[in-house]
């Protein structure tokens, strides 16, 4: 799942939270820098794979719409086995997203704009170095450094039922062709097809504590691919399924969230023939949130992945120390330091490759 694209996305609405509250939020610039590095076992075909990221994001509100923007620089580096590298760095794509609440907060229209200004027309190593980044499973802060343009419109909404906070979204992608990279054969053109979106969430109070569920459907037309050499096709992607759960509550002066998560993504096929990337993956964590002092406060989080691809599986642990610091009253600053533990399985010959990974980010919001 993209950072980019998906967490700019309608569909992923926060149920429970008033939608003005939500959309219409105070105007606010972020930035900072994140690094993260997964070294593997020494059978592995890569030995290990690191990335350092600017994200550059603004908050505007104005009367009854928000309009957000961002985007990132960012470097990724691949390093084999016998010690040979390849990095590629340069701008990613840039979201612009604009909301508009309808009447009392109950509704909220938004349209999305992803800008090319990202990787396109990359070599075809350089290609391979992006999508070894682009695993949901290790999760790196840029997993996709350019889609193409596409444009995004959407609906949300949100209403009470007793007990219970109901939310219905839905949005619809329409994507232009794009060159991803360049062989020998030329350019490598792609059209992605319509993307249509629709989530249902709900939430309720549970004595103090707050119970959510969500669960999003993605289904997609036919994606269009041309060559250089003039060859062309089809390739039809697989539907997608995210579940999730999650229970927030405080244990006196504490707050915790426990959540759990599954991204299940069916096989898509190219000229009748399945492509196999069929992929499964669960994660459950949890995180607390500590006061420290009036203006410090700890965030420690702890989070289970487990992937299962079309082959194989794997799984990794990652440990999370945050601190927020509040600079000024309207500038914050948010130190991290993560570490992952995991392994991979091949299915044949079976054999299995350590993962070790550590991360490290700052980030700072002004708001305004």
């Amino acid at each position: 799942m993209s950072r980019g694209l998906w967490g700019w996305a309608l569909a992923l609405i926060t149920i429970g939270t008033p939608l003005h509250a939500q959309f219409l939020r105070a105007g606010a610039v972020t930035t900072g820098f994140e690094a993260q590095q997964f070294r593997f076992g020494p059978v592995f075909g890569v030995r290990s794979l690191r990335q350092w990221a600017i994200p550059m994001a603004a908050v505007v509100p104005v009367g009854r719409v928000s309009i957000d923007i961002g985007s990132y620089y960012a470097e990724t580096t691949l390093e084999r086995p016998d010690g040979s590298s390849l990095t590629v760095k340069g701008f990613t794509d840039t979201q612009v997203r604009g909301a508009y609440v309808l009447g009392n907060d109950a509704v909220v229209l938004t349209l999305l704009a992803n800008l090319p200004t990202g990787a396109a027309s990359l070599t075809a190593p350089e290609y391979a170095v992006l999508a070894a980044a682009s695993s949901s499973f290790l999760s790196f802060p840029v997993n996709a450094y350019g889609s193409g343009a596409s444009l995004t419109g959407g609906v949300a909404g949100a209403l009470p039922a007793g007990a219970w906070n109901l939310g219905m979204a839905g949005s619809l992608r329409f994507s232009d062709d794009f060159t991803p990279f360049r062989d020998v054969d030329g350019g490598f053109r792609y059209r992605a097809g319509i993307e249509a979106r629709a989530r249902l969430g709900a939430d309720r109070l549970i004595g103090s504590s707050r119970f959510s569920v969500g669960l999003t459907f993605s289904t997609f037309s036919d994606d269009e691919f041309s060559s250089g050499a003039g060859a062309t096709g089809v390739y039809r992607p697989g539907n997608r399924l995210i579940g999730e759960m999650s229970w927030a509550g405080a244990i006196g002066p504490v707050s915790v969230v426990g959540y759990l998560w599954d991204f299940l993504r069916l096989p898509g096929d190219s000229a009748g023939s399945a492509a196999r990337n069929r992929e499964n993956v669960f994660a459950a964590g949890t995180m607390a949130h500590v006061p420290v002092r009036r203006t410090i406060s700890w965030t420690p989080s702890a989070e289970f992945r487990w992937s299962k691809p079309e082959e194989g599986n794997g799984f990794l642990f990652e440990f999370t120390s945050a601190f927020r610091f509040k600079a000024t009253p309207r500038l914050s600053i948010v130190p991290a330091l993560s570490f992952n533990l995991g392994r991979l399985k091949e299915p044949d010959p079976g054999a299995g490759h350590q993962i070790r990974g550590i991360g490290a980010s700052v980030f700072l919001r002004e708001s305004f």
